[in-house]
């Protein structure tokens, strides 16, 4: 779209859920409009305020801008990533922009290098981590940044960063406010010409969010689960929720899904190695939904934000305890000794184990989540040689980041756009389906890392503080009392599948591609592990796309 001047030309993914307000007071201000569009908005806003105007959305978005009149181009990336930008820098000077890895090496103009670290850095986490990609030639603009190029010369500036400027406040309060910013950022994302709905697991977050939707809108809700079965099933609270405000509720029980058939699928949609085995049914479930509605709400962000995790609470008992490597090792002997009967104490070692091995918490949160170790991806290198992606040092809070906010700083840069809103947006967007994340609203996310830690989690394995006194007004009681349990698949009966075990020998074969990258990959797969299904879907990765190593 281009402006009335014919000055700017704007191409744009996302929503700004605020365009009403903005387009008022640019009208206010002289600007004249030709649309009721927010793509509108956001070229007037930025004719007027330039990249100041980034602070005034409040929404999700990538677009880039081209001035005619300077010969620049300037593009920007909302507060946590939840949608994609990539580019290639190339040697003339030249640049190349895309929503997708995918087109920009369709361009022909961009190397399909493999970058080793990214590859070593999938190894690691299960997923590119944000500030990286596949190839060596391309990079994702990180979320909370602009860039401008002119003249060949390009430049990049961070706008937004997480800041954990705890305050003083206690928790009625910090429930009152949190309550009030939660309706405001559901009420702003539920504007739409198109029908919408949300997703709903019937956990705390989704809950929340359609709780919030039912007391916006007159109409019911529409609503949208899935379930596996009898092995992971959250469809009986789903229904709660939504016999309690009369949804129009949708699920979908995938039970035995062709897996093998959407794995291939999925190196597509996913075109960077994705092993997050709940991509697979967040597939399943957008293709469902989009038969039904064209935007869905969903809780993502929720456990980032609030203390969700399941790993948080030892993290906070980390921070408390206190002991040598010494002391680890006998707490840890008993534990193994004792272990049904003494749970608690097991948790405590595990706590005492992980302060004394990484003393840092942003490195606890990091290792906690790495699938496999530096010296298992050396193993897998062989003769290569690992690469040198430094899990220790790779996008580390800065000094001014303390305590337990450490964890959540991890968690909101790296695995939270690395994996969370990655799985989401590709998903959903292969079947035209936008989602939407209320959690992520910047007034409500300012708001939430501004908390003290202690009223998200504590070390007597509490997990959402503040959110639950907030909101569990609204939660049934099947949901009010239910353990957490995270939005997964059974992966490893999925591993026992004859489709999948047929693609496994396929791409651990000896003359195939993923052998040849990893020259120490083992003759046979370890089993039904983690690591056989992430060196699977590489493998299929590789199969799939163009690389050179």
């Amino acid at each position: 779209m281009a402006d009335i001047s014919g000055r700017y030309l704007i191409t744009f993914n996302g929503e700004i859920y605020n365009y009403a307000e903005l387009r008022d007071e640019l009208s206010a201000a002289g600007a004249s409009f030709r649309t009721h569009s927010d793509t509108e908005v956001v070229l007037a806003a930025y004719a007027r305020w330039d990249a100041a105007a980034l602070h005034r959305f409040r929404g999700m978005f990538a677009f880039a801008i081209w001035d005619a009149a300077e010969r620049t181009l300037f593009a920007a990336r909302d507060l946590f990533g939840e949608k994609p930008l990539y580019y290639a820098a190339l040697g003339d000077g030249g640049l190349v922009l895309a929503s997708e890895v995918k087109a920009l090496i369709a361009s022909g103009v961009v190397s399909a290098d493999l970058d080793l670290a990214g590859v070593d850095a999938y190894l690691a986490f299960g997923y590119v981590p944000p500030s990286m990609s596949i190839y060596r030639a391309v990079r994702p603009l990180p979320p909370g940044h602009w860039m401008r190029w002119q003249g060949g010369r390009l430049a990049l500036q961070r706008y937004w960063t997480p800041r954990m400027e705890t305050r003083p406040i206690g928790l009625d309060e910090a429930a009152e406010t949190l309550r009030l910013l939660l309706h405001q950022a559901v009420t702003r994302q539920m504007v739409a010409d198109v029908p919408l709905g949300a997703f709903l697991s019937g956990g705390l977050d989704s809950t929340s969010i359609v709780a919030m939707m039912s007391d916006v809108t007159t109409r019911p809700v529409r609503t949208f689960s899935v379930g596996f079965g009898t092995e992971i099933n959250e469809l009986p609270y789903a229904r709660a929720v939504a016999r309690r405000y009369g949804t129009e509720h949708h699920e979908i029980d995938l039970g035995a899904p062709p897996v093998g058939e959407l794995l291939e699928e999925l190196a597509h949609v996913y075109d960077e190695p994705f092993a997050d085995s709940s991509g697979l049914p967040t597939y399943l479930i957008s293709k469902f939904a989009r038969q039904h509605v064209k935007v869905v709400l969903s809780g993502d962000g929720g456990d980032e934000m609030f203390g969700g995790y399941n790993w948080y609470p030892i993290l906070a008992l980390s921070e408390k305890v206190a002991g040598s490597r010494i002391a680890w090792i006998l707490l840890r002997a008993v534990s193994r000794a004792v272990r049904e009967q003494m749970q608690a104490l097991h948790l405590r070692s595990v706590a005492v184990g992980l302060s004394a091995r990484w003393p840092d918490m942003w490195l606890r949160a990091a290792m906690n989540q790495v699938y496999l170790s530096s010296a298992r991806r050396a193993e897998l290198w062989g003769s290569r040689g690992r690469p040198a992606f430094d899990v220790a040092g790779h996008d580390a809070a800065g000094p001014d980041v303390e305590g337990l906010n450490r964890a959540f700083y991890f968690d909101l840069t790296t695995y939270l756009p690395g994996d969370i809103l990655v799985k989401v947006d590709r998903a959903s967007m292969a079947h035209g389906l936008e989602t939407r994340a209320p959690f992520l609203d910047r007034d409500l996310a300012e708001f939430a890392l501004s908390l003290p830690a202690r009223l998200k989690t504590d070390d007597t394995g509490r997990t959402k503080i503040v959110l639950r006194r907030a909101c569990e007004r609204d939660w049934p009681d099947e949901v009010r009392s239910r353990p957490k349990q995270g939005f997964g698949a059974p992966y490893r009966r999925w591993l026992q599948r004859n489709d999948v075990r047929a693609l496994v020998g396929r791409v651990f074969r000896p003359d195939g591609p993923l052998r040849t990258l990893l020259p120490g990959l083992p003759a046979s797969p370890a089993g039904v592990t983690y690591e056989t299904w992430t060196l699977l879907t590489l493998g299929l990765w590789l199969e799939r796309w163009p690389r050179t190593t």
